[in-house]
């Protein structure tokens, strides 16, 4: 159903599909803004409920907005993928304001491919690096409905 579709099209419905379809996204208010070849970016507005007793963003939240740059990423393929193994190293806490999270491919063999997401501050400095690995199944994602 979506295969004669041009790749910004497939980006845009992918776009919609994961900002409507992840609920626990749309509860924190994180969002794809971006999505390319093997990449996609993410956003979130810091708020309250994002933080933690120490009041900075909860690692969770964190690790979600990353998340969602890696599975976006990793699904721009049009095949269904999902992670299998993901690890996250925080490098300095969020605070205030705005982060986002953009993930690239670095690598793609058979079933398996693996991203690098860097979460970073309103300023630009890396608050978390994410490594993932996702699997990529034989499944097509049916775009047909994110028109």
């Amino acid at each position: 159903m979506t295969a004669h579709m041009s790749d910004s099209e497939r980006f845009e419905r992918l776009k919609r599909f994961f900002n409507n379809r992840d609920r626990l996204c749309k509860c924190l208010g994180i969002s794809v803004i971006e999505i390319g070849h093997g990449t996609a970016s993410t956003h979130m507005v810091i708020e309250d409920k994002h933080l933690n007793g120490a009041d900075v963003v909860q690692g969770g939240a964190i690790f979600t907005l990353a998340d969602l740059a890696f599975g976006a990423a990793a699904n721009s393929h049009g095949t269904l993928a999902l992670g299998v193994n993901m690890t996250i190293a925080f490098s300095k806490p969020g605070l205030s304001g705005e982060l986002t999270a953009h993930a690239r491919e670095t690598a793609a063999a058979g079933p398996l491919s693996t991203y690098v997401v860097e979460v970073k501050d309103e300023a630009g400095e890396t608050i978390a690096t994410f490594q993932g690995t996702a699997y990529r199944k034989r499944d097509k994602i049916d775009l047909s409905a994110w028109g």
